[in-house]
């Protein structure tokens, strides 16, 4: 008996894949082919000095890794710290100010889809048209905003200053334009958050003669956790994929300075052709994704939040 429910239930498994296998075959079709096979191509080349012209691939072991890690000009340090340092910076920036635009905005009577489109402009903008933008912003001649204020309007200066020609005006720049790019999506998924919150508590805190900021720091804050850790998460993970606003920006200058892993990769392989250096710096930066990823998930206990929130 036990036999037969065994084949009963096997063959209503098979049915239950031949029923969904035509629509999940070109899913499947698909990421084996844009997904898991450039994957796949990517961790051989890493290992491989790949002739593309010729199409030959050599296996070397690890001298791809070796050549990047210790290449004279300290290029992928550079570029591995300036990930991090993007994390660091525009992260807890983007949290803030997300939270507390989404805070003003819900706190109105009239006028909340005005601004919340207002604040969601530049997330929908063209990174061109931003990376533009911040280019007129900081050109280093007087055809430069800021120079044109701090040289010809407030006389602060007697010279224009090249800002995204310098190792950290240039970085800054990078770092103003992913916070600026980045606050609205952070508004808006707060300003979700924001409405599960019950009104009860912010009446309470007013009895209680709580200011607005009293009770933006003793009751929003708390209240949003587990969407500051998505957000977190978000963030940290994208900074790692840094890449449009360096090219339009500094394109990586003085000396890859200002570069970003993704950009370095970018170099490597459409400039100097060096696709097998190139996927080993995609490998490294995966393997760091995922490190920092776990990193987050343990330190910030999000396992634990998620089992919370279900119970």
């Amino acid at each position: 008996m036990s036999h037969d429910n065994k084949r009963r239930k096997w063959k209503k498994y098979r049915k239950g894949i031949l029923a969904a296998l035509p629509f999940v075959t070109p899913g499947l079709l698909l990421v084996c082919i844009f997904v898991l096979y450039p994957m796949l191509f990517t961790f051989r080349i890493a290992f491989s000095d790949y002739q593309i012209v010729k199409r030959e691939i050599t296996w070397i072991g690890l001298d791809n890794f070796i050549n990047v890690l210790t290449a004279k000009n300290n290029s992928f340090w550079y570029a591995f710290r300036n990930n991090f340092l993007y994390a660091f910076i525009t992260t807890p920036c983007i949290i803030f100010l997300g939270m507390f635009f989404a805070y003003l905005i819900n706190n109105l009577n009239k006028g909340k889809t005005i601004f919340k489109i207002g604040f969601y402009l530049p997330v929908i903008t063209s990174w061109v048209i931003v990376g533009l933008v911040f280019q007129y912003l900081f050109n280093s001649s007087n055809r430069g905003l800021i120079n044109y204020v701090i040289v010809d309007v407030l006389h602060l200066s007697k010279n224009y200053i090249p800002w995204l020609l310098r190792e950290w005006s240039g970085n800054t720049a990078i770092w103003i334009m992913g916070i600026w790019k980045n606050t609205g999506w952070a508004m808006l998924i707060y300003t979700a958050a924001l409405q599960g919150i019950s009104k009860d508590l912010y009446e309470a805190a007013s009895l209680d003669g709580a200011t607005s900021w009293q009770r933006f720091i003793g009751i929003v804050i708390p209240m949003v956790k587990p969407t500051t850790y998505f957000v977190l998460v978000n963030m940290v993970i994208g900074s790692f994929n840094v890449f449009i606003q360096v090219m339009l920006l500094t394109a990586g200058k003085p000396n890859g300075t200002t570069s970003v892993l993704q950009y370095l990769l970018y170099d490597k392989a459409f400039k100097q052709f060096k696709f097998g250096e190139a996927s080993a710096i995609g490998l490294m930066t995966a393997i760091t994704i995922i490190i920092v990823t776990v990193i987050l998930n343990r330190g910030l206990k999000l396992d634990t939040v998620d089992k919370e929130e279900t119970v």
